[in-house]
């Protein structure tokens, strides 16, 4: 899903944090420490004091020493992007694998475990007996989509993600942003009786789809109309769809088994509260008294005598 090479990412952004907000640092090894060389990338979310780390290497069963450049990759970035003013760092990987373990070992809290689904291939897809029901998503869904957010998400996720309100343009319509619905991303909502529902959101990259499911996972017949939908508008692509199901949503899975997506892998996702440097400016002039007991030398607070 991502869209460029790490490498082509870090030409892009020379200055850490700046222009496409990518950050890269890089480990060598030296005559102190044999620890592999490796790098770590992590991107700025747009308009927010936070960000994601994309890339980190080496591979942890590629040296035995890995683990110390990790460490001290990641606590460089940890220190780094709090002297930038970023708040919050994420980081998504695999459930069961040694480098979660490590990541905790470094200060990153697990908030949400997440199952990884993926559709492959052209499937026939049914049309829902609710399909009426489903419309393209308007900016004016914004406070809808916040409802909904904030109804079927655990309050510890909501936290650790920050969905917020965003003001667009000069008519400050309201669109609903947080860090899985960029701008340019796509949805459908399911409006039964003018009241929003459900959504079902997604964002192409060049790699695959990655489509998500906002609302009540115990719906079945909305859930189908929803999915049915959106996947009559994804397939044309011809590309990977992925979905993650969080824990909070399980039941969301039966309905993706049955449209022929399966189970890739189990996923955990980190945050890291960062410590930033507050600047607040002086109410008032300071003014440093110095005392001494030479002669000829006068204190700072003095000026001379008319």
């Amino acid at each position: 899903m991502q869209p460029r090479w790490p490498l082509w990412m870090a030409l892009g952004a020379p200055v850490p944090w700046y222009g496409s907000g990518v950050a890269t640092f890089i480990h060598r090894h030296s005559h102190d420490s044999q620890n592999p060389d490796g790098f770590i990338q992590a991107r700025k979310r747009l308009g927010r004091p936070e960000a994601d780390a994309c890339y980190i290497a080496p591979a942890l069963e590629a040296d035995a020493s890995a683990s110390h450049t990790w460490r001290a990759l990641l606590e460089h970035l940890i220190a780094h992007a709090g002297e930038f003013g970023i708040q919050r760092l994420y980081a998504c990987l695999p459930a069961q694998e040694e480098a979660a373990g490590l990541v905790a070992e470094c200060g990153f809290a697990r908030y949400v475990r997440e199952t990884l689904f993926r559709l492959r291939g052209q499937i026939k897809i049914p049309l829902s007996s609710q399909a009426s029901f489903v419309r393209p998503q308007r900016e004016t869904d914004s406070l809808a989509l916040q409802r909904l957010a904030d109804r079927f998400t655990p309050p510890v996720v909501l936290k650790a993600e920050g969905a917020y309100f965003k003001n667009a343009n000069a008519n400050h319509a309201l669109i609903f942003q947080n860090w899985w619905q960029p701008g340019h991303a796509e949805g459908l909502v399911f409006e039964r009786d003018g009241v929003v529902e459900g959504a079902a959101i997604w964002q192409r990259g060049n790699r695959g789809v990655w489509l998500r499911y906002l609302g009540s996972p115990l719906d079945r017949e909305m859930v189908e109309a929803l999915l049915t939908q959106s996947l009559a508008r994804i397939r044309p692509d011809g590309k990977p769809v992925y979905c993650g199901v969080r824990a909070y949503q399980s039941a969301l899975g039966v309905t993706l088994h049955d449209l022929g997506f399966e189970e890739v892998t189990e996923l955990a996702r980190f945050v890291k509260h960062t410590t930033v440097s507050i600047q607040e400016p002086a109410t008032s002039k300071t003014r440093l008294l110095i005392e001494t007991t030479f002669p000829g030398v006068i204190s700072t607070d003095m000026g001379p005598e008319n």
